[in-house]
């Protein structure tokens, strides 16, 4: 049984499209909010996203970069929360940590788009 469950992960690490339309369809099924359902997936399928370009970063590069991403992430978190307390004077670490999420979302999975071109390329090129 752990064995299916570590194989469904996999298969959506390495194909997190397939994970976000799932995700999708099951949120509009039972909310049936576009919104609502677009947000839960971003929600659930950032993480996923993030792995894949971490691995597809190690593929084609042959190098770790968990710390730079763990860097980017941490820093974009502290702007959110400096513009946050500027604008409110009140920091709502919720409210960031969402917006950071749903801001990782969209670099993640622009970048996943990116770097599966770039593989495609580097492959027909050797």
């Amino acid at each position: 049984m752990l064995e299916v469950v570590i194989h469904i992960i996999s298969f959506f690490i390495t194909v997190p499209m397939v994970a976000s339309f799932i995700v999708y369809v099951i949120s509009m099924i039972r909310l049936r909010n576009l919104w609502k359902a677009i947000h839960m997936m971003v929600d659930w399928t950032t993480l996923f996203y993030i792995l894949a370009v971490m691995i597809m970063l190690l593929v084609l590069f042959e190098r770790h970069f968990f710390g730079y991403i763990l860097i980017f992430l941490l820093t974009t978190l502290s702007v959110i929360i400096f513009n946050q307390w500027k604008k409110e004077r009140d920091i709502q670490l919720k409210k960031a940590v969402k917006l950071l999420w749903r801001i990782s979302f969209l670099l993640f999975f622009f970048l996943y788009g990116c770097l599966t071109v770039l593989g495609i390329i580097k492959y027909m090129l050797t």
